[in-house]
């Protein structure tokens, strides 16, 4: 028997410590560590019953314990990125800062409207019918940003162009913006960028780095909403993505036995894909063990129907099949074991327990084989 007494207690109490730990610094990540095991647990077992006991006693405790650790690097992850449900969203949401210079554009419009009609009271209905107009553009145009921002449907070329033509949309300033920056801030400032500032009047509707290099450019209003899908743009998705190494980098600080190794690299490996897409190592079918496929199933699955995820709304079970079925045709997961989720009908079974009524609709399975 593998198992060591001393060592498992041990793992049993650092999986509790790691999961309390998640529990505070992000809910929805602690109940997907909570809830990834049962899936794999489930999984394991039907894959055990079909190949004759192809896991031993042992190797279904360290899949159960990989589970369990499969996202341990989260804690070095910034909560902000854990939790960031919109594109604009750094530790707030910037939509609101951006709604306010529309108002500041519509605001001057109404002013430049009022001037005109003073000015000469004859071209009243001229006057009135191009702020109408423009009004309904402004408003047209802060709904497509604010739907942009949500990061729930897939920007096309035209829509990053149409981002780019309503940034270039300019108001006003009367205020120095070079007041309330802490010294890091003004550090980053060149004489010539702060000479800038100083004799600049006027601000763009949406910040861009290169117009306002005080910030970096992952903070850049235009560089996040020109993020194609999801809410994390490029150099955030690569911090994220590091949770997987620093996932192993914890675990191997555990100096665990080599018949416990497995554990290390079954964890490790949930984000990898068996024709190489994956990451961090971009590992390949041959690669990759059976534990370690059933572990990425199981996580895809769960982190797709999640009902707390605050950066999308959970899926059904049919558009979440249909996803895991993309996924299956691309060589993305294993075949073998996707159509064991589905024949064993483990999905519908996790769904009852896990998943709300309205995610739980009809389906037929040969649709999915």
């Amino acid at each position: 028997m593998m198992k060591d007494t001393f060592i498992t207690k041990q793992l049993d109490i650092f999986c509790k410590i790691i999961t309390h730990i998640l529990a505070v610094k992000s809910p929805h990540t602690a109940k997907h560590i909570h809830r990834v095991p049962i899936l794999s647990n489930m999984l394991a077992k039907a894959f055990n019953k079909k190949h004759k006991n192809f896991f031993s006693a042992d190797d279904l405790y360290k899949i159960d314990i990989a589970a369990k650790l499969h996202d341990t690097g989260k804690i070095t992850t910034p909560d902000y990125l854990l939790d960031k449900s919109t594109k604009l969203e750094c530790l707030y949401n910037r939509i609101h800062e951006i709604r306010c210079r529309f108002e500041i554009l519509r605001r001057d419009a109404e002013i430049a409207y009022l001037k005109k009609i003073i000015d000469n009271p004859k071209n009243t209905e001229i006057a009135q019918q191009e702020f109408k107009d423009y009004v309904k553009k402004l408003k047209q145009d802060f709904s497509f940003i604010a739907q942009c921002n949500t990061g729930e449907t897939k920007l096309s070329s035209s829509d990053i162009k149409q981002i780019k033509r309503i940034s270039r949309y300019k108001f006003k300033r009367h205020f120095n913006r070079l007041l309330g920056l802490s010294w890091v801030e003004k550090n980053t400032l060149t004489q010539e960028q702060i000479k800038k500032y100083q004799h600049q009047n006027f601000e763009y509707i949406l910040q861009d780095a290169s117009e306002d290099t005080a910030e970096k450019i992952s903070t850049s209003e235009i560089y996040n909403l020109d993020i194609l899908k999801g809410t994390l743009n490029p150099l955030e998705r690569q911090i994220v993505e590091q949770h997987v190494i620093e996932t192993a980098n914890i675990l191997n600080l555990l100096k665990l036995p080599k018949n416990y190794q497995e554990i290390i690299t079954y964890a490790a490996e949930h984000h990898e894909r068996l024709n190489g897409e994956g990451y961090p190592l971009g590992l390949k079918e041959d690669k990759l063990s059976i534990a370690s496929r059933i572990i990425m199933i199981a996580d895809i699955f769960e982190a797709l129907t999640s009902r707390d995820r605050p950066y999308k709304s959970p899926k059904k079970i049919s558009e979440t099949l249909h996803i895991l079925q993309t996924m299956k045709n691309k060589g993305q997961i294993d075949a073998d074991i996707y159509h064991l989720f589905l024949k064993e009908k483990i999905y519908m079974n996790y769904a009852q327990k896990y998943l709300s009524p309205e995610q739980i609709d009809e389906i037929s399975i040969s649709d999915y084989l």
